[in-house]
Order: structure tokens, then sequence, then C-alpha cells
């Protein structure tokens, strides 16, 4: 990378960091009048009021858009590699380029409307590159548009290009030149021809050109496109009498809004840049003058059309309000402002809801002694167990009396610079974490030179998940102090106790001690569940549990957990978000403002509605009710077929892997076999697949396992090599924990079928007999809760389910088979014996079927390790079957003998 490539980079790094205005700016913004000359403020509800931008950035709508939308092809991928964890595991490889996404060219049947939606996608992903994988308009090239724009030659006249994309985006033509032949230059001037509003070469000069090295040089086409693309698809017959007819437009109602297709409108496009662009108040009325300037002057043009007018007009009434009117409109932005304080105000802990939550990431190695960000593949790692210790760090650093970090309680030293400096950036809470700032801390937390800190990734990168490896590193971070240090070692020190009690008791304690130490928020509580001793990836012994730590506020009591497993390390939340009292006071107050907006009649309002309906049921509700809702909304899209996929955009950024799983696993269960509309979900879903770090194992196995169960995951999802399908199929673990999902997580879906092709899988693959045999229990278990549970025992398809083993397993070793129908008879005479359901007569007919179906010759007398009967219960089985089995079984010799020798495996496994 050449010298002036970085200084390129450093710019655009320095601008993000302080982009988009913040609501105090907003606030103030509204309450200006902008326009002097004519006693002019922006219209509350109209486009250019910055509280739309505020909304739609803080709920995710442009990044749940440009990162999982289908008709965007995201390029990743996932391969085996030939290396080996120091544990003996397979290490996958996964790559994700966003800057290399591609448009669909099959976006949906109607010639125009797909033709529209390639080409806006195309300027979707040219102008929200999102180098870095997370929602950026930075994509480190020099000719890109936000290189462009922040030019010294451009930034004075910056506004007024960014004033012609807005006005061409409300659907009004701006005449601006673009010059490409030789000159490459773009050209606004006055209608009387005096003022030139823009007058930019479109070069880009690398170090070391000149102008007269025209063979050189770049050139921005970015910016050509964009004004070329919303130019062709301005809707005035005069203007573009052949553009596509019933182009998309922002809605009026809320039930339009509800849909998302306003997503894919010009003006969502548009407008979402600017406000991701424009980094200051000063700038933004900047900006809002020359919309003002650009407008007046169309209005007064002469040679514009008369319809080109009439539309300038009109939207220069939309925009902007006569002081002495405003009165007569709602101030949203007083109302949202106000909100926001009353929850900020009232928070014990930084984060109060799910989704503020630091969520991991893929993010790249660290080398702290040359303080470099490696920009290598191979080398990017997934932050769960940095995030865990992001989210932690956070409760203790927040000042829940100014509602901001703060880190003046630690010492000023070497080890807590890093520390520090970080904080300094990321002073004020967040409604979620960007890649930026999963980014920032790492070069917190990686490659801390300290013997004590296991990483993972060449020995400096990718922390290990284990309690004392957490703790050492929140030590190191915060200075060493002797104290934390010397209960860390207290807690060392139990690694070789058995007392699990014990233990329990003494973390509790040194854990309190270790938190109080390093909290600004002294008031504090840590509750432990038990931990175990256990092996780290390096063999050396360590703890995993979890504990929560509560922090005490003004009546208020809430916190985090954070619960530590080898390879994973998670945060949830804990207690309560207010005290009674205040959440008396706060739902009040979101309940009038909802008031206001019962029936919303514009695209502003539609917005701010569903704002705050949503915010309304993160703070009355609990966090589980929260993501019920939101599951309950996602698989009633799901359900549609491909029809309603936009409708998952509009509920908060889809950001963690439960919520990603969720959408991928009850996507394949419920179109097993049922059929699609449409691509849309196989699309969507292979993005979210794509987005979550596959390389890690914890998150790879809980994205893919809903494959196992759809017979054509594999044609769906070709960016994940092929050879590692078969290494989830030989894999009696994946084959378990999707089991299990089915059996306590999914509703609404045909749980039959899916345990249909699920049986299919698992006699397909090399360990079929273990896959089986090891998850018979759990197959029978949920055989039991969909057939038995109603009053009509559903026979048919319980003598499919069986039909199915048979046919799947008809290459299998018949010795084996036999044992399957075995372990089959014995669960059943198991769970009829425990009386788990309302129709117990129907197990007889299940019994006597099992063991019609073995074959006598194949069953041998031995122990059989692998059926799993219940070793606590086999005595009341063998007693039921030896007081019923004359009568169910034993009506001819064969079947006399075949009970005799299942009599005698069952005495053999008592006696072992």
């Amino acid at each position: 990378m050449n010298n002036s490539m970085i200084i390129n980079l450093l710019i655009m790094m320095m601008y993000t960091v302080y982009a988009r205005v913040e609501m105090c700016d907003i606030k103030t913004i509204g309450e200006t009048v902008v326009i002097e000359e004519d006693n002019l403020l922006v219209h509350p509800d109209g486009p250019l009021n910055p509280l739309r931008g505020y909304i739609m950035h803080t709920s995710g709508y442009m990044y749940n858009k440009r990162f999982y939308t289908p008709e965007i092809n995201t390029m990743y991928k996932l391969e085996k590699t030939d290396k080996l964890t120091a544990s003996g595991k397979l290490i996958y490889k996964y790559t994700r380029k966003p800057v290399n996404d591609e448009v669909y060219s099959d976006i949906c049947e109607e010639n125009k409307k797909n033709e529209y939606l390639i080409q806006f996608h195309t300027q979707l992903i040219k102008i929200f590159p999102s180098s870095d994988e997370s929602l950026s308009i930075v994509s480190g090239v020099s000719d890109g548009l936000t290189s462009f724009l922040v030019k010294d030659k451009v930034t004075p006249q910056n506004m007024y290009i960014l004033a012609v994309l807005f006005i061409l985006s409300e659907q009004v033509d701006i005449p601006i030149n673009i010059c490409i032949e030789k000159e490459k230059k773009l050209v606004l001037k006055s209608t009387d021809g005096k003022d030139t509003y823009i007058d930019q070469s479109l070069f880009i000069y690398e170090k070391g050109q000149t102008q007269s090295k025209n063979n050189l040089k770049k050139w921005c086409k970015d910016i050509k496109n964009l004004i070329k693309f919303l130019k062709a698809y301005i809707e005035n017959d005069s203007t573009n009498p052949s553009v596509m007819k019933g182009l998309l437009s922002v809605p009026t109602t809320y039930e339009q809004f509800k849909t998302g297709e306003f997503l894919n409108t010009p003006q969502f496009l548009v407008q979402s840049y600017i406000y991701e662009f424009i980094d200051t108040k000063d700038n933004y009325i900047k900006f809002i003058e020359a919309v003002y300037t650009l407008l007046t002057d169309q209005i007064n043009n002469e040679n514009s059309t008369a319809g080109n007018r009439a539309r300038s007009n009109e939207l220069l009434n939309r925009c902007f309000i006569e002081e002495s009117k405003l009165s007569y409109v709602t101030n949203h932005t007083e109302i949202i402002s106000n909100l926001i304080k009353k929850i900020n105000s009232r928070r014990a802990c930084p984060f109060i809801n799910g989704t503020e939550l630091p969520a991991y990431a893929r993010v790249k190695s660290y080398d702290r002694t040359c303080d470099k960000t490696m920009n290598d593949e191979d080398t990017k790692y997934s932050s769960c167990v940095e995030s865990g210790i992001l989210g932690l760090v956070c409760c203790l650093m927040y000042d829940p009396e100014t509602g901001r970090y703060n880190t003046n309680h630690l010492p000023n030293k070497k080890e807590t610079a890093p520390l520090k400096k970080f904080f300094r950036k990321h002073s004020v809470l967040t409604e979620t974490t960007n890649q930026e700032m999963n980014q920032d801390w790492c070069k917190v937390v990686a490659d801390l030179k300290n013997s004590k800190v296991l990483y993972l990734k060449q020995g400096t990168n990718e922390l290990d998940s284990s309690l004392l490896n957490i703790l050492y590193v929140v030590s190191d971070i915060t200075g060493n102090k002797k104290e934390v240090l010397k209960e860390i070692e207290s807690i060392k020190s139990m690694c070789n106790n058995t007392e699990q009690l014990d233990i329990e008791l003494t973390i509790r304690k040194s854990l309190t001690n270790i938190f109080t130490e390093l909290s600004n928020n002294k008031n504090i509580e840590v509750e432990s569940k038990p931990f175990k001793v256990g092996k780290r990836e390096d063999k050396k012994p360590d703890l995993f549990g979890s504990f929560s730590l509560f922090y005490n506020f003004n009546d208020i009591r809430n916190g985090i957990s954070m619960d530590i497993s080898v390879q994973h390390t998670s945060l949830d939340l804990v207690g309560d978000i207010f005290s009674s009292e205040d959440k008396k006071i706060v739902k009040e107050s979101f309940i009038n403002a909802q008031s206001e907006y019962r029936t919303p009649v514009s695209y502003t309002e539609c917005i701010i509605k569903h704002y705050i309906d949503l915010e309304l049921i993160k703070i009355t509700g609990s966090n589980e009710y929260l993501v019920s809702f939101i599951q309950m909304i996602h698989l009633d899209s799901i359900n549609t077929g491909g029809t309603d996929v936009f409708k998952m955009f509009l509920y908060g950024k889809i950001v963690t892997t439960v919520c990603k799983e969720y959408i991928v696993m009850h996507f394949l269960l419920l179109y097993t076999k049922k059929s699609l509309k449409d691509n849309s979900l196989i699309r969507i879903t292979d993005n979210l697949i794509g987005s979550t770090p596959l390389d890690d194992t914890h998150t790879r196995n809980r994205m893919l396992r809903g494959l196992i169960c759809h017979p054509r995951a594999k044609e769906y999802y070709t960016k994940i090599e092929n050879s590692i399908w078969n290494d989830f199929i030989d894999d009696s673990m994946q084959f378990s924990g999707l089991i299990r999902y089915l059996y306590c997580y999914v509703s609404n879906i045909d749980i039959i079928t899916c345990l249909t092709e699920l049986i299919r899988t698992a006699a397909n693959s090399k360990n079929n007999y273990i896959i089986i045999m090891s998850n018979i229990s759990a197959i029978a278990n949920i055989l039991d809760k969909e057939l038995y549970e109603s009053r009509n025992f559903k026979d048919r398809e319980f003598y499919h389910i069986i039909d199915i083993i048979k046919e799947s397993c008809k290459e299998m070793d018949m010795h084996k088979l036999t044992d399957i129908y075995l372990s089959l008879l014995l669960k059943h005479t198991y769970t009829m014996l425990r009386g788990f359901y309302r129709n117990p007569t129907v197990y007889e007919r299940v019994i006597i079927y099992l063991f019609n179906i073995i074959d006598d010759k194949y069953l041998i007398v031995e122990n059989k390790p692998y059926i799993d009967c219940y070793s606590s219960f086999l005595p009341k089985i063998l007693e039921y079957l030896k007081v019923n089995g004359e009568v169910l079984f034993c009506y001819n010799t064969r079947n006399i003998e075949k009970y005799n020798k299942i009599i005698e495996i069952i005495n053999i496994k008592i006696s072992i």
C-alpha cells in the first residue's frame, strides 16, 4: 500500500470516528431558523429532519438491508484446512469480503422492476461498501464516493453535491451537468448563470501525478453512476416517459410502512447515506441551506418544465415551515429526546436490553509491539471472549451519576493507557456494538505481554474461554492491582479442590472483591452458580460456569451474567431494568408519546410510531419477552414463503447469533418439504450464515446444524465447502444439538417431517449406528411429545417413522438395526411406566409393534453398551415385561424365544 493510500485511509478513519449528528444537535437544528430571509425552519414532518436518519440508524434499517437483503449475493467462503488446534481439532478457514458483494440478476420476473432493483442495489453496495464488515460509507479506495466528497478541493461544495442527490431522490430533476468525455467534471450553475454551485473535476490524483498525466488518473465514477440512476427513475412523464410505472415510494400509512418495501426507495438509499456522511450540526445546516437554494432556483427556472417546478415547490413546502406555523405541528424531536433522557437517567448498568450487549464479531489480529492491525484473512478470529470482557468492563467503568463511561478511578500506568484511550473515544453509551468498537477493543485486550494470559491465535490473539484467563486479562488492562491479583490467585488455588460448595462460595467472595475494587459504582453484588474444574485449551486446569454481576442505583438492581464454557463466553441481562416507580414513570411517558402517533399520516410519523412501539416493548417487558416478540415477527415473515421478508429488517439490528440461528433454523425446518414462492428466504439465510464468524466452532455448529434436516441445503448454500457437510452428518453431537432444539425450542413446525429427514440424513452417515443409538432416547421423546400428547394417537405417523428407519437403514448391519428396535421398545416401555402422557394405553400397541419387527435371528444376548435403558429404571421395565410379556408377546414359539432373549439382555444390563 503506497503512502497516498495510507493517508487516504487515515483521513477516512478520522472522518468516520465522529460521523453522525447526535440527538442534542438534532434538537438544535430543529429549533434553528435556517433560512432567515423567509423565517423558515426545518419541517418536523419533512425529509430534511435529521431525526429520521437518527431513528433509522439506531434501529438498524440500513445495516440489515445492506448485509442481509435477498437482492445481494454476499461474498463469503467456509473451507477446511489441514491445520489443527493445540487440542487436535480441525481448523476451518472463513473469509468474508463485503466490498466484493454482488447483485443478483434474477431478482423478480417483471423486467423493468428487475432492472430497477439491480441498479438500486448496485448503488447500495457502492455507497455503503462496508469494507471492515460494519456498515460504513468508507471504502478505502481513492475513487470511491466518500473519498471524493472529503477531498480538500471538493469539501467547500460537498453540501451542494449532497443537496443535489437529496433533491433527485425526492423525484425532482436538477440540471446538473456531468462531462465525462475529456474533462470529467461535475457542474451546476444557477438558472441565471451568475452563481456556480458545483464545479468539480472528477479526477482523483494519486501521489506524484499531475493534471498533465491524464492517462494515470482515476476518476470518481460512483458519483456519475449514482446521479444517472437517480435521474433515470424520476417518475415524471415529461422527464422520463418510459420510466417504470408504480415506482416504489415512501409509505404514508403504517400498514405500508410495516411491509418494509420503502427500503428499496431512492429516498431511503440517499438519505441514509447523507445521515452517515454529515458529521456536525453546522455542516447539516449548510446542507439544508443548499437544498433551499437549489429548490428556489428551480422554482424560478423558466427553462424547467411546469411539472418539475411544481414538484420543486411541493418539496420545498415539505422540507420547510414558517416559524409562525411551527406550533401547529408535532415537535417530534422534543418527544423522542425526552423519552431517551428518561431512560438514560435511570440506568444502574450501561445495558438495559439484550440488543445493547456487545455482540462478538470477526476481527483483525493486532500486533502490540508494532501497534499494527493485521490485514490478513488467515489471522482474523471470532471475538466471543473479547466481547464478553468488553461487556464486563463496560459495567465496571460505567458511572450512573453521569450516564457515561469513566476511567478516572484507575491508575495512570502504561498498562491502563489502552483502556483509558478506548473509553475516551467510546465514552457515550451505544445502542449496539459496531465493528469499529469491536476492533478498537481488541487493541486493548490482544497481544498482552502476560505469560498468564492464554491466546489461541499465534499466541497473541483470540483469548481462550476460561474464568482465570478472563480475570487475568481484566487485571492486566486495569493496572494489575495487588488486591485484584491476590483474589485471582485465591481462585486459582481452588482449581484442585473437589468440594463444589466450597469452590462456589470462595469464588463468589473473590469475584465480589475483584469487581468492587475495579468498579466506578461500588454498590455491587455477585451471585455465582457452581463452577466446575476443567481443562482449557492448553490442558491446564481452569474454572467453567457462570456468575451474575448486579449494580444497585436509585432502587434499581440490574446487571449482566457471564457464562463461561469451553470454547465460548456469552453475556445476558439480569435483574430489573427500572425500579417499580421508575418503570411507571417511563412507561407512562412512552404511552403518552404512543398516543400522539396512533394514526400516522407521514413517513416520519410512521418511523417514529414504530420506534416508540418497539422501545415500549423493550422497557416494559423482560428481555425474554422482547426476544420472543421479535422471533414471532420473524416467524410470521418466514411463513409467507418470501413475499414479506423486508418486515424482518424493521425490528432492530440482526446482530446476535441467537437471532440469526432462529431465522435460519426455522426457515430450514419449515420448508423441509413445503414449496417456496421465490428465492428470497434462501438468499437471506445464505447472507445470515455468511455474516457470522464461521471459523468459531460454537457459532458454526449453531448456524449450520439445521442443515441436517433439509435435503436441499447443499444446493442453497454453495459457499460452504462440500466436505464440511460430511463432517456435520458424521458428528453425533450435531444431531444431538438439533434434536434438542427440535424438542425444546421449535413450534408451529411439522416436527415429524423434520425428524424424518434427520433420520434419513443420519442413516447416510458413516457413523449411522452410533448417531442413531446415541440419540434414540431423544428421538423417542420427540415422538412421545408429538404423537401421544393428543387424545387421538397418530398411529400412522408413528409407523411411518419406523418405516423410514427401516428404509433408511436397510444397508446397515441387521444386528445393529435390531438393536435400534430393541432400544426403542425399552424406551417406550420406560415412558409408559413413568406415565408422562395422558394416553398410556397406546403404548402397549407401540410396544407390541416394536417387539414384532425385531428379528429374533439378529438378536444377540450380550451387553449392549449403546442401548440407553435408563439403568435406574431397568428393574421396573423388567418387572413389567415379566408380568405382561406372556399376554402381549408369547403367542408362538418364536416369540417366546425372542421374549426370553430380551429378558436376558435386560438382566445383563442390570448386573453391570
